[in-house]
């Protein structure tokens, strides 16, 4: 049992305290499920070719005009102005970044053709505005487009560290209330950007935000709840994150204006925003951990009152006193080797040494599945706000799933299954796209729907395994690694766009199946105290030897 165990006895009821933070918590997560997915909308590439004065000038161009080659060019106005390409299909498309030179016939003689000099003319869906036909982010700027997700991902990869390192040394209610106002200003900022640079640099910010956010809320959440609630309360809050992903594809279709879209978002962070300030409060565990016993006493104090619980004041002050002794009898150089840890000792220390590396791979590997499924819905036809909702609806039942799962087998056995089943739908889906769209689309349903419930199963596992100082920083090292690989994601699929739809699919299977593997060295928490020290920690790995033996 943890050495601070029976200090934290208010927190061993889910009393007034607990609810009013969950419920707090919550509303957060499911205004900022949008935040993630935002850029499938904003910046989405609407069908388009170039502007062509005689055409275009107050008229409407059909849909046909935008996609369909007509089997007869003469009976075509747009063949004379816009050249006929293969499209990625192998099928026959008006080119989108060319046209010709003169307004002659198409197979008339040799005619030369130009760039889109006179800009683009974009298919209106529903008077759908996006910063890719708002800033012309098309042709030689395209690859401006998947550098706005990947833009989201070095955020999330610098909220991870950063998010990590602060939240440890100066405590999670701090972090987490300056999480919340970077997203609410940058969501709202967003909406009023001038230029796609803008967008990029605010993109990046919200990402920050957005994991910061994350990451720290779940610590916080598992810190004030005991064994018995603690995957209920840690798993429910990536529930309603879900739910408010959901939400997303009817406030885009309902919000065609990207600016729109952001100000509505940020508009909802802003409304939660005060009730953070109000009910966030410091975890005790890291005020006992970091010495601030003063702080502790009177938020368990507080505590103790909302829940309706006695709190054993006589054994803080013994812990204070012996604290007191060792700080005054012991050499300075021990003092700061027991009071801080870093980053280093995930170097230093062998055990957490195997078990950073495990879990940097094991996330790695389902955030490349995970996003790479996501962001490739452009890609599987049909309705894109309903095709997206499929996907993101589906993880509903993927963090349901994995609660239960985690109940009865423990997270290690649970990350397992879950993460081969996941690999196994995600290289199906190349094979399947030979046989039958409709199987392309329930596979990557399927294998979304696992990779959903192995995030669930990481933020759970992870700070089970690590004490309450370098919990924060555990998050942070595991998600850095993690998001170098899903910066790449977005031009991976590229990359199946221009060869082979099989090697994004290939390489997101093999490695989420890989990371199921490396699980298997990894203690099991189930039923276990949450570390509060190095040597709680380190009694697990010596708990599973002996049952292994």
């Amino acid at each position: 049992m943890s050495a601070h165990e029976n200090l934290l006895a208010p927190l061993a009821k889910f009393g007034s305290f607990q609810t009013r933070v969950v419920i707090v918590a919550y509303l957060t997560a499911i205004v900022a499920g949008p935040n993630v997915w935002m850029t499938v909308f904003v910046v989405y590439t609407p069908p388009h070719r170039c502007y062509i004065p005689e055409l275009d000038d107050g008229n409407e161009t059909s849909e046909v005009d935008y996609v369909v080659v007509p089997s007869n060019l003469s009976n075509s106005s747009v063949a004379r102005y816009i050249p006929v390409v293969n499209g990625n299909l192998q099928q026959l498309e008006w080119s989108s970044c060319t046209r010709y030179n003169e307004s002659t016939s198409a197979g008339h003689g040799n005619v030369s053709v130009v760039s889109c000099d006179r800009g683009w003319k974009y298919k209106t869906e529903e008077n759908v505005i996006t910063a890719v036909s708002e800033f012309d982010l098309v042709c030689d700027k395209s690859w401006l487009v998947p550098l706005v997700p990947s833009c989201l991902m070095f955020g999330l990869m610098a909220g991870s560290f950063l998010g990590g390192i602060l939240a440890d040394r100066f405590g999670r209610k701090k972090v987490l209330l300056g999480a919340l106002v970077i997203l609410c200003a940058s969501l709202s900022i967003s909406a009023f950007t001038p230029s796609w640079i803008g967008l990029h640099v605010l993109t990046f910010f919200i990402g920050i935000g957005d994991v910061s956010r994350t990451s720290i809320l779940t610590i916080l959440l598992s810190e004030i709840t005991r064994n018995k609630i603690r995957y209920k309360v840690t798993v429910a809050h990536i529930l309603v994150m879900a739910v408010g992903s959901c939400m997303l594809p009817l406030m885009a279709f309902l919000l065609p204006n990207w600016r729109h879209l952001y100000g509505a978002v940020g508009l909802l962070h802003f409304l939660v925003l005060f009730p953070s300030f109000i009910v966030f409060e410091e975890s005790p565990r890291w005020l006992l951990e970091n010495g601030k016993l003063d702080e502790a006493r009177n938020l368990l104090q507080k505590i103790a009152k909302m829940n309706n619980v006695k709190l054993d004041e006589a054994k803080l002050l013994e812990l204070g006193r012996d604290r007191e002794t060792r700080v005054n009898h012991e050499p300075e150089k021990k003092q700061r080797g027991r009071r801080k840890l870093s980053y280093l000792d995930f170097i230093r220390v062998p055990f957490l040494r195997k078990r950073i590396i495990i879990l940097s791979i094991a996330w790695l590997a389902v955030n490349v599945s995970y996003y790479g499924v996501s962001l490739n819905v452009n890609n599987l036809g049909g309705n894109r706000y309903l095709t997206f909702f499929a996907l993101v609806s589906v993880e509903l039942p993927g963090h349901i799933l994995s609660y239960f799962t985690i109940r009865k087998l423990g997270s290690r056995v649970a990350f397992m299954i879950f993460s081969s089943v996941c690999g196994v739908f995600i290289l199906a889906v190349p094979l399947l796209q030979a046989v039958d769209d409709t199987a392309v689309v329930v596979s990557n349903v399927i294998g979304k729907l696992f990779a959903t419930g192995t995030f669930s199963l990481l933020y759970a596992f992870i700070g089970e395994l690590f004490p309450t100082l370098l919990r924060s920083q555990s998050y942070g090292v595991c998600s850095v690694v993690s998001r170098v690989s899903a910066v790449l994601v977005p031009f991976l699929l590229y990359l199946g766009e221009l060869y082979h739809p099989i090697i994004p699919y290939s390489v997101m299977g093999s490695i989420v199946i890989g990371a199921a593997v490396g699980m298997f060295f990894l203690p099991e928490t189930k039923s276990q105290p949450m570390p509060d020290t190095m040597e709680d920690a380190k009694l697990q790995n010596r708990f599973i030897t002996k049952v292994r033996c």
